[in-house]
């Protein structure tokens, strides 16, 4: 046996148990399994979950704020990253990425998805970046590359061209942002046009979809789902406008996004702000969170950005991230901190459709081991965890240091 894990408290079981790996693989979970190993961690009684997952992050833009002024609005912050990319080169995409990236595996991220733009702009300077550090990174992080059309695809027809040419160099899924387009009869053509390629290429989508209150692009879009038959191969980031809605329609909507199979993204860390210079009330930059899962949908939140126009802070750090989420949506009971301490884990695994993914026998041993027994205390004290460990090895142990009496 290659490792032990002793004393593990897991979601949804009583007492604690022994976690054999071997090969990369867990090979049985028990209350007693007297098995020799190369190697053990005792994890004292606390949690052990799953590696988190990443579902919503853009790391072609991350501190891009370390030289530029902070932006007021999301449109201005839209502005300042379209000058920015005018001056992307290959180089300097990668080395600040490669900056962030260790920090969302000291943080117990080991999978992500990122989009990453794709325009007349950047054109494909991102994608290449990124798939030389997925290819760097292979052995300690897994990366889904979305290619991402910011400045859209009507407006710009080379787009779609480059679309075809980012998924050629290594992207695995289909991103969009309906509303970027002139009017609406383009946003819908966008929609099509991404179900057109992503059908053709055989790759999921992820659409930033009403990212400002005004959009109802959500009600077309889940109509292509299920005339495409693309359910739980679908996600929609962001989804603000829906808070908008009156209660009528926003009902109306959740159950389309739900009998569609379609993921839903928040990201509380960027877009809490996106109402800033809005009149009272303020949005708070979320969906209705509870609203959809109560009525059953996959719903997760991402980190969306970090150090950039669109975000001065973030730290790759999904219980941060989740300890927002808390408030923003208002989730303080027993049952919304179970829903929260799931969405970084097995909502987004969903998301990205993952393969053995979990705690059980047969699955990959990509596991976080914390220092804390509840998800209460996870997102209380929103910590690095104690050990991060991919395909069966440990690749950090966080040292807390605690506070002495005096």
């Amino acid at each position: 046996m290659d490792l032990t894990i002793r004393n593990a408290r897991m979601l949804d079981r009583e007492g604690l148990f022994q976690i054999n790996i071997d090969d990369g693989k867990i090979v049985n979970i028990g209350k007693e399994v007297p098995e020799e190993s190369d190697e053990e961690i005792d994890a004292m009684g606390n949690l052990v979950l799953p590696t988190f997952v990443e579902p919503h992050i853009h790391l072609d833009k991350v501190l891009l704020a370390e030289k530029l002024r902070e932006s007021g609005s999301i449109s201005e912050a839209r502005q300042m990253v379209r000058d920015a990319k005018k001056k992307f080169t290959l180089g300097e995409v990668r080395d600040r990425i490669e900056r962030v990236i260790p920090w969302g595996i000291e943080n117990g991220v080991t999978v992500v998805r990122t989009h990453i733009d794709v325009d007349e702009y950047s054109k494909t300077t991102s994608v290449e970046a990124m798939v030389e550090l997925k290819k760097k990174f292979k052995d300690l992080i897994d990366i889904q590359i979305v290619a991402f059309p910011q400045e859209g695809t009507i407006r710009d027809p080379q787009t779609l061209d480059m679309l075809r040419k980012a998924i050629n160099l290594g992207a695995n899924v289909i991103g969009g942002l309906p509303e970027t387009e002139a009017s609406e009869r383009d946003s819908k053509k966008q929609i099509d046009e991404l179900f057109l390629l992503a059908k053709e290429k055989d790759l999921d989508l992820d659409v930033h979809c009403d990212v400002l209150p005004h959009f109802k692009n959500i009600e077309y879009f889940t109509t292509q789902v299920s005339r495409n038959r693309y359910e739980g191969r679908a996600t929609v980031d962001h989804l603000i406008a829906l808070s908008y809605y009156d209660e009528e329609y926003a009902s109306k909507i959740i159950r389309m996004i739900e009998a569609a199979s379609i993921n839903v993204v928040t990201n509380p860390c960027t877009m809490i702000s996106s109402g800033a210079t809005h009149k009272p009330p303020k949005g708070r930059g979320i969906t209705r969170v509870k609203d959809l899962v109560k009525a059953g949908v996959n719903v997760a939140y991402g980190s969306d950005n970090i150090i950039d126009p669109y975000n001065p802070f973030g730290d790759f750090n999904p219980l941060s991230n989740g300890y927002l989420l808390a408030y923003g949506a208002q989730m303080n009971s027993p049952s919304d901190i179970e829903s929260l301490v799931r969405m970084p884990t097995y909502s987004s695994a969903k998301i990205l459709r993952l393969k053995n993914y979990g705690l059980k026998p047969g699955d990959n041993a990509d596991l976080n081991v914390f220092s804390e027994r509840t998800p209460k205390e996870l997102f209380r004290v929103h910590g690095k965890p104690r050990y991060v460990i991919k395909k069966g090895k440990i690749l950090v142990e966080n040292k807390r240091e605690t506070i002495q009496n005096f």
